[in-house]
């Protein structure tokens, strides 16, 4: 599955406690992309659990406790659309979003 960092944004606001829509994105999107936010050291919680019966890159189950120092400060930095936008519009330069 692909990075999609508009969904990492929507999270990690969906988890502050901030009205999101997330239907856009589906349950597996979701699950792969909090299991990306613990991976990445901006949050914490259990090691994501992954079904027994089949090989996928797709967690049944991620939790997220909360987030790290990091995880707070990235948030920071992107909480602004207008930064937001400024962020992904360098990342598409640097091929990277």
């Amino acid at each position: 599955m692909k990075r999609d960092f508009e969904l990492i944004r929507d999270l990690l606001l969906d988890i502050e406690g901030e009205k999101v829509d997330l239907s856009l994105f589906t349950e597996d999107q979701i699950l792969y992309h909090k299991a990306l936010l613990l991976e990445a050291g901006l949050a914490e919680g259990p090691k994501p659990l992954y079904s027994s019966r089949e090989f996928s890159e797709i967690p049944v189950k991620v939790l997220i406790k909360k987030f790290t120092w990091d995880g707070h400060d990235f948030l920071d930095g992107i909480r602004d659309q207008d930064r937001w936008q400024k962020v992904k519009n360098g990342s598409k330069k640097l091929g990277r979003c």
